[in-house]
């Protein structure tokens, strides 16, 4: 391969519009880990939480009066050397997630080449699925927006997720959602994060308002704790870049995350459609309440395996941030130069008491419109085939006694709740009822290209059931630490089987718990070219 090089007034420079067809090449690091993707295996919480203990033991006010100064992390570093020294052995070996390490320093790494085509739909899949909040950012909320000078304003805010990369002298933008690129910066109007504040009640973070900044680091956290995929790369990453026409360049790439906000004066301090009792689908739903409640011989207290992971992982990213990476003896000297702040952490851990959270008890009931949107959420998360079939696949298919047809193929889910009184159909990817669709036909043949284990010809039925089966058996992430049964992921997780009906009650505005039924069931919408 030629050597890649800087860009060349002879060459054309990157250009944005063929992102799709740009070959990505990722330059691992010649010798040791990979910045950038922290973990903490159980060895290493076991030494984060012993020198916890130790730094607790040590601030007991029994123990620091034999100390001349106060008890900061400075003074007592000399005196926690072999806890320190425990933590900073583990850090050195769980530092990142890096799958296959390069043992020999002289031999370069392999390299990957990934097609940004394939990549791009990927990484918006892991950022949906981290949690149910960002997915709904990424398709746009109603909320209010505080900037200095203008006061509050009522909009939409949509969460722009992208890749924001440089090659030479020439910056790029590619938003993931919208699958377009921008003008650098971008066609974002620049909000401070500092002075902006954002509210809304349709994500429960935001129902008080925050700055923007905070929410935003909040969201990264968010990445980092449940995508472990995504931590690398939401700092600038070295990458090599090849498009059509041009020879190798090197560059740098990063994903980011931006607010674009739409002022919109009628939704301007927005109330939740979910508590709107003029809108139909805020009607309240929850499972059939048994008529003896036994107790749960399940709920056993949890391990607090998450909680010290959750609490020292931001500090050393946030540290990580402002250093700009692992220092250079981590990667083979001695790291004593990581032990002060080991200790820092534990203080501040320490000061901030986070063993004994208040966990509140889940809710008893959602609203159909919550439902849908869970459920959705969780369909998403159980791979990135699906998320492609609901956006909608170029599809060909054969019906019997029919020639080939060629045209948009996407998975619709539909969910249907009725009582004596009420019925609503809802599909969960808009929120709105279905249009009419066209049943296939049985024993329908179906072909794709863009959609991993679908790309070979399939049946209808057979191709219902793998979406079934892989809806039953996914797991995303979810808060730690509380053990009690939630109603709301019981309902979910039920109507995801697809055996048959689930028995549930309903409350309609003004209207008291009536009994009924709730069902999610798919069909494949098929729009012939």
């Amino acid at each position: 391969m030629s050597k890649p090089q800087q860009l060349n007034p002879e060459h054309p420079p990157f250009d944005p519009l063929k992102v799709r067809q740009t070959i990505l090449k990722l330059i691992p690091p010649k010798t040791g880990p990979e910045v950038g993707e922290f973990c903490l295996d159980p060895s290493a919480i076991a030494a984060w939480e012993k020198l916890i203990a130790k730094v607790a033991e040590m601030r007991r006010p029994e123990v620091v009066h034999r100390f001349d100064y106060p008890p900061t992390p400075e003074i007592l570093t000399p005196y926690l050397l072999p806890e320190a020294c425990q933590v900073l052995d583990s850090f050195k070996q769980a530092t990142v997630l890096t799958p296959e390490p390069n043992p020999d320093p002289n031999t370069a790494p392999k390299s990957r080449f990934i097609p940004l085509e394939d990549w791009i739909p990927e990484l918006l899949w892991y950022a949906v699925r981290s949690s149910e909040a960002v997915m709904r950012l990424i398709s746009g909320i109603p909320a209010n927006m505080f900037q200095p000078e203008q006061g509050w304003d009522g909009g939409m805010v949509r969460l722009v997720l992208g890749l924001r990369g440089k090659s030479g002298d020439c910056p790029w933008f590619f938003d993931l959602a919208s699958d377009r690129p921008c003008p650098y910066p971008g066609e974002l109007v620049p909000l401070d994060p500092e002075t902006t504040r954002i509210q809304s009640d349709a994500v429960a973070s935001l129902r008080e308002s925050l700055r923007l900044g905070d929410f935003l680091s909040q969201l990264r956290q968010q990445l980092h704790l449940t995508t472990p995929e995504l931590a690398r790369f939401l700092q600038p990453t070295p990458v090599e870049f090849l498009q059509p026409g041009s020879p190798w360049q090197v560059g740098e790439m990063q994903l980011t995350l931006e607010l674009a906000f739409v002022r919109d004066p009628e939704l301007e301090f927005f109330s939740e459609p979910f508590s709107d009792p003029d809108h139909p689908t805020s009607a309240k739903i929850r499972p059939c309440q048994p008529l003896v409640d036994y107790p749960d011989s399940s709920k056993t207290p949890g391990t607090s395996d998450g909680g010290i992971a959750a609490a020292v992982l931001p500090l050393l990213w946030d540290w990580q941030e402002k250093s700009h990476g692992i220092p250079g003896s981590n990667n083979g000297g001695e790291g004593s130069e990581l032990i002060p702040l080991f200790v820092a952490i534990a203080s501040r851990l320490v000061d901030t008491k986070p063993s004994h959270p208040v966990i509140p008890p889940p809710p008893a009931e959602i609203s159909i419109d919550e439902l849908a949107s869970q459920l959705l959420w969780k369909m998403l998360g159980s791979g990135l085939e699906v998320m492609q079939w609901m956006a909608g696949v170029q599809t060909r298919i054969l019906q019997p006694e029919r020639d080939w047809e060629t045209g948009m193929g996407r998975l619709v889910g539909i969910l249907t709740v009725e009582t004596p009184k009420f019925s609503w159909v809802i599909d969960i990817a808009t929120g709105q009822t279905p249009s009419p669709i066209t049943p296939l036909a049985p024993g329908t043949v179906i072909q794709s290209d863009r959609s991993g284990w679908y790309s070979e010809a399939i049946a209808l039925e057979q191709l219902s059931a793998r979406f079934w089966a892989g809806f039953s058996g996914v797991s995303l992430p979810s808060t730690k630490g509380n053990t009690s049964v939630d109603p709301v992921e019981t309902l979910v997780t039920a109507l995801l089987d697809p055996e048959d009906t689930l028995a549930v009650e309903i409350c309609s505005s003004q209207q008291h718990w009536q009994s009924g039924w709730a069902q999610l069931s798919l069909a494949i919408e098929f729009i012939p070219s």
